[in-house]
């Protein structure tokens, strides 16, 4: 049995949100695991700290880098489920910013494979800095690395932009038979010893 856990975006509370969707999927017998990252945007680098923790048991999860800021590790927070239970990370081109950071750990540090499209490319984080007239200016003020150093940056432009799958998936569009999921299915299933 596989347990598939789906996230939409990186908001407060997402990592407690996850744990509970994986101890679910887990009492309920699954095997192996589905990440469900398609289409997630981001949204806070500690929420994804702290989903990417219930997968890795320790060290580096992402490092960041900025010109006024100096480098800082963000390291996992411990309580990860075992190591032996596998795991894929579904991934497009609608994967972005902590969604990448999430799916950069897993696939540096071997503990998934990932699967579908090359995800966006968004390796930078911002500030916004309030304006005397009710507005604001967003800052990019640093970037993201995963475990191995990779920048995920690019804005999705260039190449080498975002994280490539280890497996190449994709799911038409209007299709009613989603592809991508069949192949991360097999994948996972192949590794449940």
């Amino acid at each position: 049995k596989i347990g598939d856990v789906e996230l939409s975006s990186f908001t407060e509370g997402s990592g407690d949100e996850v744990r509970l969707q994986v101890d679910h999927v887990l009492r309920e017998g699954a095997r192996a695991l589905i990440l469900d990252l398609r289409e997630n945007g981001g949204g806070l680098l500690d929420e994804g700290v702290n989903v990417a923790s219930i997968f890795i048991p320790d060290g580096t999860i992402v490092s960041t880098d900025g010109r006024a800021q100096p480098r800082q590790v963000y390291v996992a927070k411990g309580g990860a489920i075992p190591t032996a239970i596998p795991m894929v990370v579904l991934v497009d081109r609608g994967t972005a910013s902590a969604a990448e950071i999430v799916t950069g750990a897993l696939q540096d540090r071997g503990r998934a494979k990932v699967i579908g499209t090359r995800t966006y490319g968004k390796g930078v984080f911002q500030e916004i800095e309030p304006l005397p007239n009710g507005g604001a200016l967003d800052f990019t003020v640093g970037e993201y690395f995963t475990p191995s150093g990779h920048n995920l940056g690019g804005g999705g432009v260039r190449e080498g932009a975002g994280i490539r799958p280890n497996i190449s998936a994709a799911t038409a569009p209007g299709a009613t038979h989603d592809t991508a999921l069949a192949v991360a299915e097999r994948t996972v299933a192949a590794e449940v010893r």
